[in-house]
């Protein structure tokens, strides 16, 4: 890594591959800066997002922090890599301090958040309203913009506005599309303010018009489409048709004979007009666009003659090159027409929005940026605020330079300009990092062109030296020997052309990449025939797995068995098997997300899931919302019956068809009458106790108080984890946690009603961008995280798994809104809306055509960053479509792969580098217990506490060793040896499976409660179900559903009965503790019961097996009489493979 570019001295734009450690440079840059004496508060660094500035600003100062905490001979090392001697030492060792308490910091700022704090200073200037709040979620305000908008055009429909609206929707090819097109030119509403900014006409929109009419080389006087068939079909031009159709029809093929007659037909009208040319234009073109062939042969000329073969010819070239030239001219006014509409209607909509935003006090990140724009460019004080700016930012550092976009460039270019004029003596600096390779946010305007500007500009005018940075620190040789085999690939020399051969500085850290066998549709099998007519309520729909599925179902086994092998993974000198948070599943889209998500259900993989907006559409969500309408309307009893299904109250079919066999009243109040004669644990009689106290509630308290008191009378997490499968319970907890802290977190909990609160869920449900997220799950336990590509930028894993790498690809362009924006200018050249591909004009075709290739440019770029992700495994699969076009990166991987491996006949390659690590580091090593190493504890908490005499209750193993059983008590079958660590394993998941069983003693018998018990166990213990799982869970079961142990399990007049009960207490000054397996409070008297697992236990060996129990349970015992002195106690082991109590006291 080039060190100089770190240099204060020095202006620098650097290019920095992915993982070469760019914000290590960063960082750098400004320690270096405050080393050289740069005050903290003239040092701005601006970034994209607040989590990399937060991280900007967390690794400052962690790295302050270590020149500050360091000896003496690590400070100089650490000044060695800042290429500083140690004459910086002192000011080192104080900067920490100084930082912590400056009065004005080193500034690691978002673009936005830069633009917020310019303009909350200079709000006059900027003409917006003085503390203004920020906009974050916009579509509900679009929404209402979008409603003024029509109701406006309702209230005069022969007024200007209906018209163009009108003319918009059919045009644009109906109201789904009106309301698409006119997002499209909200969202791009800071390049119309570009695009008609400063112009000579008053009017926006006419300027525009006038614009557009330019580029297209369109008269605005001839935009009547008859005017141009009146003009085709000149008097030449029949005569030409009627000799073509007489000539056509002397090769009488049966094709020519039908055009021959067809345009004799349509040239008999007495007007032609657009049907006629319509016709016409069938008869030499084809529907996809493109002119019928007729070749020069020799029969042609044996039938016409060669003077009319020639003719024949001749006419067949002319006459379709005019039909081309007309076609233009009327796609032309169509996309003129089409334009003039979208400017007006658009224009008005933005009214409507800036509006609504201007009466709340709003802003949104698209006016911070505009707004700071103007205000530092065009506004009568914009020289005086660039003093001011200029004045406090001495030294700007830019992040991510790639995803700039063109208002952000032309809102900096200022401030750069005020440096470059600034006087010489004035230490002043610019550093801009950034790798146009990464550019994959053009949906969000980023254009990576700017960075190639940025860096021109700088080196013309600020004398900017470039520095490449191209060797990672993150990647295993294995990743960055396909990197460069896979970007040197021809495909890609045109879409990445500056691609420079990268490296590695972990030139020993083994790697792997793999390509996973490629799914077809002929894989698939047979297609079955659908099922028709079928009966919903008795036959289900059949499900059939898709392609996808069987892709993902592959990968999802593939990981297990990187588990079950113990792959090494290595970070720094430590090698421990992997675990399922090394794992990313990087997708380019969401569309199958769902199928992945299943395969790994269905395979008990625990995993983090990528959906967006769908926290609403959840089931347990579905149930909140039935419940709450049911409260506010208890006549809906379809959402009654939801709610009695659900979890909640958990009612069979029978209990619903009992309820429908009432004759009189809603279910509301027949679940009342009902209740009367049903036992209290019956789910109706719950129902209706508890719904009648909430509906009570419903408008006398708060909809958070009444949900906190519907989540504790119905004890809602609780049911809704015993409900579901062990790798949803995290993400259901979180949900429902979510969605009571949504009553209060909107709008401050300021909801007078119910109906208010559920009006407001509802409408985010049909917002586009709005609709809330689910949850993120809150668990320490170990998930595979599935992702896009998009939101995987800046991370990194272990093990990248790169799926879906084939997917169909469609023409998008059609009415999307399509802007030239060269980056040398100050405003945008071209500004319209694209037609669909049929109206497309050559003009519109053209730039068109350097859009797309833009877009495959990214798409290479998309490709890079997900390869670039994995740190030392990268398995690659795929599955064909078996209808195009689609994009392939699963054939650029694998050629690499086969040139890496000079295996060109295998389908399955992998190529290797260097052999895994030994494992040195404990299995359940986890990144939180890495990070915690270095992590220096306060000497005044390290001193030694004077030891406290202690005795632990002796519990003995769950089960005995074989050698000492053997030796000492003999209770071992002969053909029954089981080893220390088998003995162990089994003792634990017995005692975890009776605490689990005994929790939820009511759905023994339910298959989905055995099968989530199982995999809850198997992921606590990192095993796999197996038979022997599946064997200690019938032990656990017959144990609490034996007759003899009815009084252990299952008492009928307990006062208190306790699990895993922790004890501790003093006895002859020391302490004693431990923790009691099951322990039942009786009215007279205590049970103290100690579960034994020796898989030999019978009851002819119980006493023997005993005699190494009795100072444990007596320390139980003791400890117990202590808390009820007035109780007899009384002690058993229970041996749980012969389910026999043995009392010890």
């Amino acid at each position: 890594m080039s060190i100089q570019a770190a240099t204060p001295q020095i202006n620098a734009t650097v290019t920095a591959s992915a993982g070469s450690g760019k914000t290590w440079m960063l960082v750098t840059r400004i320690l270096r800066l405050l080393l050289e004496g740069a005050e903290p508060g003239s040092i701005l660094a601006l970034t994209f997002t607040r989590k990399a500035a937060a991280e900007m600003q967390q690794r400052l100062s962690e790295r302050l922090y270590q020149l500050a905490t360091v000896d003496n001979t690590e400070l100089t090392q650490l000044l060695k890599e800042l290429d500083l001697d140690t004459h910086y030492a002192l000011k080192a060792r104080n900067l920490y301090e100084a930082h912590q308490y400056c009065d004005y910091p080193v500034r690691t700022l978002t673009f936005h958040s830069f633009c917020q704090d310019l303009l909350a200073r200079f709000p006059l200037e900027a003409d917006i309203p003085p503390g203004f709040d920020l906009l974050e979620s916009a579509d509900l305000l679009i929404q209402q913009a979008r409603n003024a908008l029509y109701s406006e055009a309702t209230l005069d429909m022969q007024g200007e506005l209906a018209c163009h609206l009108e003319q918009l929707m059919r045009l644009s090819g109906g109201l789904f599309n009106l309301d698409r097109v006119l997002n499209s030119f909200l969202q791009h509403r800071s390049d119309w303010w570009a695009y008609t900014d400063d112009n000579e006409i008053e009017s926006s929109v006419d300027y525009a018009r006038q614009q557009l009419a330019q580029k297209l080389e369109l008269d605005t006087d001839q935009l009547d489409a008859a005017q141009h068939y009146n003009a085709f079909f000149s008097t030449r031009t029949i005569e030409q048709l009627k000799s073509y159709a007489k000539l056509l029809a002397l090769n009488p093929t049966k094709t020519n004979l039908q055009k021959a007659d067809r345009l004799t037909c349509c040239l008999a009208a007495d007007e032609p007009g657009e049907h006629t040319f319509t016709e016409v234009q069938a008869c030499f073109i084809k529907k996809d666009g493109n002119a019928y062939a007729l070749k020069d042969t020799p029969t042609l000329r044996k039938k016409l003659g060669d003077d009319s073969a020639d003719t024949l010819l001749e006419l067949h070239e002319l006459i379709p090159a005019r039909i081309f030239s007309t076609q233009n001219i009327l796609k032309k006014i169509h996309t003129y027409q089409l334009n003039q509409h979208w400017f007006y209607c658009g224009e008005k909509f933005i009214e409507h929005y800036q509006t609504l935003k201007r009466q709340q006090r709003l802003l949104d990140f698209t006016d911070l940026e505009w707004r700071s724009y103007k205000l530092l460019q065009n506004s009568e004080n914009a020289l005086w605020i660039q003093y001011k700016l200029d004045q406090q930012i001495q030294h700007l550092l830019i992040d991510e330079f790639q995803d700039t976009n063109p208002t952000q460039w032309q809102l900096i270019l200022p401030l750069l300009e005020e440096m470059a004029a600034a006087e010489s003596e004035k230490q002043r600096s610019v550093f801009l990092v950034g790798d146009e390779k990464q550019s994959i946010y053009s949906f969000r305007r980023a254009k990576p062109e700017l960075q190639l500007q940025a860096t021109n500009w700088l080196h013309q005018h600020l004398n900017a030296r470039a520095f490449p940075l191209n060797k990672s620190w993150r990647s295993s040789p294995a990743i960055i020997h396909l990197v460069n085999a896979v970007f040197q690939q021809d495909q890609f020399k045109l879409t990445l052309p500056a691609f420079e051969e990268h490296h590695t500085h972990l030139e020993q850290l083994p790697g792997k990449v793999e390509a996973l066998p490629l799914w077809h549709m002929s894989d698939m099998g047979e297609k079955t025939d659908g099922i028709y007519c079928r009966n919903p309520l008795k036959q289900p729909r059949p499900e059939i797995p898709g392609i996808h599925q069987k892709e993902a179902q592959q990968i999802a086994q593939h990981i297990k068995q990187l588990i079950h092998n113990k792959t090494p993974i290595t970070q720094g000198s430590k090698t421990r098997a992997i675990n399922y948070n090394d794992i990313y599943i990087l997708l380019r889209k969401r569309a199958h997300v769902a199928d992945y998500e299943r395969a790994f259900r269905e395979a008990g993989i625990a995993y983090l899931g990528t959906n967006r907006g769908t926290f609403l559409s959840c089931l347990e969500i579905q149930d909140m919302l039935a419940l709450l309408s049911t409260l506010l309307t208890p006549f809906n009893n379809l959402a009654l019956a939801q709610v009695l299904k659900s979890p909640l109250f958990s009612a069979t079919d029978d209990d619903l068809q009992l309820i429908a066999a009432v004759d009189n009243g809603n279910w509301f109040e027949r679940i009342s009458q009902l209740a009367e004669n049903l036992d209290k644990t019956h789910p109706i009689h719950r129902a209706a106790h508890y719904l009648a106290q909430w509906h009570a509630l419903t408008d006398r308290i708060p909809v958070h108080d009444l949900l906190d008191r519907i989540f504790s009378d119905a004890d809602v997490p609780g049911r809704y984890q015993r409900c579901t499968p062990e790798p949803l319970q995290a993400r259901v907890a979180a949900n429902l946690t979510l969605f009571l802290e949504m009553a209060l977190d909107l709008d401050s909990g300021r909801y007078p009603s119910l109906m208010h609160f559920l009006l407001y869920l509802r409408s985010l449900q049909n917002t586009q961008n709005d609709a809330p997220d689910e949850a993120p799950m809150e668990t320490r336990e170990p998930r595979v995280k599935i992702m896009t590509i998009h939101a995987s930028k800046g991370l990194e894993a272990p093990v990248v798994y790169l799926a879906d790498t084939i997917s169909t690809t469609r023409d998008k362009s059609s009415l999307s809104t399509l802007i030239d924006w060269p980056v040398e200018d100050r405003r945008p050249a071209h500004f319209q809306l694209i037609a669909s591909a049929r109206q497309q004009d050559d003009f519109t075709a053209r730039l068109n055509q350097l859009h797309k290739n833009a877009q495959q440019k990214e798409d290479a770029n998309l490709l890079y960053v997900a390869i670039t992700r994995a740190r030392q495994y990268l398995f690659i699969s795929g599955c064909q479509p078996d209808k195009g076009p689609f994009t392939n990166w699963y054939q650029p991987v694998f050629t690499a792969l086969q040139s890496l491996t000079g295996n060109q006949d295998d389908e399955h390659l992998s190529y290797q580098f260097a052999e895994p690590n030994t494992i040195n580091a404990a299995l359940d090593d986890t990144h939180e217990k890495e990070n915690m190493d270095n992590f220096e504890i306060d000497p005044g908490l390290s001193r030694i506490i004077d030891k406290q005499k202690t005795q632990h209750i002796k519990t003995a193993q769950t089960t005995l060793s074989p050698s000492y059983a053997d030796k000492q008590l003999n209770y071992h079958s002969q053909g029954n040896k089981e080893t220390d660590e088998d003995a162990q394993q089994r003792g634990i998941a017995i005692h975890r499976l009776l605490e689990l069983v005994i929790s939820d003693s009511s759905h023994l018998d339910s298959e989905l409660f055995k099968s989530s018990t199982l995999q809850r166990v198997a992921n606590e213990m990192q095993i796999e179900i197996s038979p022997q799982l599946e064997d200690w869970y019938g032990i656990a079961l017959q144990n609490i559903q034996h007759p003899r142990l009815k009084h252990i399990f299952r008492p009928d007049n307990a006062v208190h009965v306790y699990n895993e009960c922790p004890i501790q207490y003093l006895k002859n000054n020391s302490l004693v503790y431990g923790v009691i397996d099951r322990l039942i409070v009786n009215e007279n008297d205590v049970i103290v019961v100690d579960y034994k697992t020796h898989s030999g236990a019978h009851s002819d060996n119980l006493k023997e097996l005993s005699q190494n129990y009795p100072q444990q349970m007596q320390l139980y015992s003791d400890g117990i009489s202590e808390l009820w002195p007035d109780k007899r106690i009384k002690a058993y082991l229970l041996f749980t493979e012969c389910m026999e109590l043995f009392q010890m006291i």
